[in-house]
């Protein structure tokens, strides 16, 4: 199990964004005694806010759907690099945490990680110290990464020297995807170095499986059809890899599926067959909290094709709060939030509500983020808008893995708004 009690101890003041300057210093698990809401203007804005509800909608969602297709996950802990988010995915089945950089490890070991995927090239001489260390502390760490070259491999080796590990590092050659990113583009590089690694003669390495990202090959090549053509591009590899090189493994471990085309990846490589069981481990990350932007698109395109698998809804469980402070024209308002507090890089925050304090909720009209400066949102109103000063209002965020590195600290919310417990995030 996850000890996260140092998190729940940990002391929040006035040096943390979304704290009041007029808070003493008080320890996180104290937060839900504040009895503070959002609505009555108790904390400072802007303010990121992690819906409850939605949140837990999601964990469940997820977790059945997983069951359901017989599939496992390894959620990339690069969105929220939350442990609290950490420990609750895996109480809800989760195989394991990836990784994207070795600092990620390093906080996911400290929390008591047990299996760790690192969906990056692993090389260099400090982060080959680090891993050695970890496998060597506890036997029970269990460590993959991807590697997609002779010469990756060879950097590992190097880098490790003459130390000896208790466990392997579990190595996953990666395919990838022409224009795309890292991985092996032709086949036969793929079994090359397969061959080396079984070759090893050292029990530091183990090949544990074939490791990819089809989003990439989605973003490169556009649409499910390229994901289909890539999934193919895998299985042809799979299918030559000589047996002798898997055939002492439990299981053999295939890796892939981002948020938006996992579903295709699943059906796929479920119906693989090979002479030992196969696990196929999904990576999917920002289903945790969704978002109103390009996840919300990708999902709702998924479940209204009829040849996908996915027939669920995940709800947006990040919100971030904010005033508005100035409307110089008639049509330009100015809110309390800027690139320092949301994602911009996959579409601008889009105003959902709007709250005045004294009187309540009221029409958010018709309203568009266009632009964002580090500390303030440029918003385009209609010409009849009843937008105020003072006002509050409400904008639902794009693409997770770049909001919750902008926040140390994020309260969790009920659907009133109150203040039941904080996020704090290790970025």
């Amino acid at each position: 199990m996850m000890d996260i009690s140092i998190i729940e101890n940990t002391i929040l003041d006035q040096r943390l964004k979304g704290i009041p300057g007029s808070s003493e210093p008080f320890p996180l698990k104290e937060l839900k005694n504040k009895k503070w809401n959002i609505l009555k203007e108790d904390m400072p804005m802007p303010l990121m806010v992690l819906k409850q509800k939605n949140y837990f909608h999601n964990l469940k969602t997820f977790s059945n759907y997983l069951e359901k297709h017989n599939l496992d996950i390894a959620p990339h802990g690069k969105t929220t690099m939350a442990p609290q988010i950490f420990s609750e995915q895996i109480k809800h089945g989760a195989w394991g945490i990836t990784a994207g950089a070795i600092n990620q490890i390093q906080v996911m070991f400290d929390f008591g990680i047990k299996k760790v995927l690192l969906a990056n090239q692993l090389l260099g001489k400090s982060h080959l110290e680090t891993i050695a260390s970890y496998i060597n502390q506890n036997k029970n760490f269990s460590f993959y990464c991807f590697v997609d070259s002779i010469e990756q491999f060879l950097n590992i080796k190097k880098n490790l020297g003459d130390k000896n590990l208790i466990n392997s590092i579990n190595l996953l050659p990666e395919v990838g995807a022409e224009n795309g990113r890292t991985g092996i583009r032709k086949k036969e590089d793929f079994l090359k170095l397969v061959n080396i690694i079984g070759e090893d003669s050292s029990k530091n390495f183990n090949f544990a499986g074939i490791s990819s990202y089809e989003g990439i090959a989605a973003v490169a090549m556009k649409g499910s059809d390229a994901v289909h053509d890539f999934c193919s591009k895998i299985e042809d590899i799979i299918n030559d890899i000589p047996s002798n090189y898997y055939s002492h493994l439990n299981e053999l471990l295939i890796t892939a599926g981002g948020s938006t085309h996992f579903d295709i990846v699943g059906e796929r490589f479920s119906k693989i067959k090979l002479s030992v069981p196969i696990k196929i481990l999904l990576r999917s990350g920002c289903y945790i909290t969704h978002d109103h932007g390009p996840y919300l698109d990708a999902l709702e395109t998924a479940k209204s094709d009829s040849n996908r698998q996915w027939d669920q809804s995940l709800r947006p469980a990040l919100e971030i709060w904010s005033y508005v402070q100035s409307i110089p024209e008639n049509n330009l308002a100015f809110l309390t939030m800027g690139k320092r507090d949301a994602p911009y890089d996959s579409g601008l925050p889009k105003p959902i509500k709007r709250f005045r304090p004294g009187e309540g909720f009221l029409d958010i009209g018709e309203a568009e983020i266009f632009s964002t400066n580090d500390q303030h949102a440029f918003v385009k109103l209609a010409d009849n808008h009843q937008w105020q000063v003072g006002d509050m209002i409400c904008s639902g965020i794009s693409h997770p893995c770049t909001a919750f590195d902008k926040w140390k600290f994020i309260p969790v919310v009920d659907d009133d708004y109150n203040v039941l417990d904080g996020i704090l995030t290790f970025f």
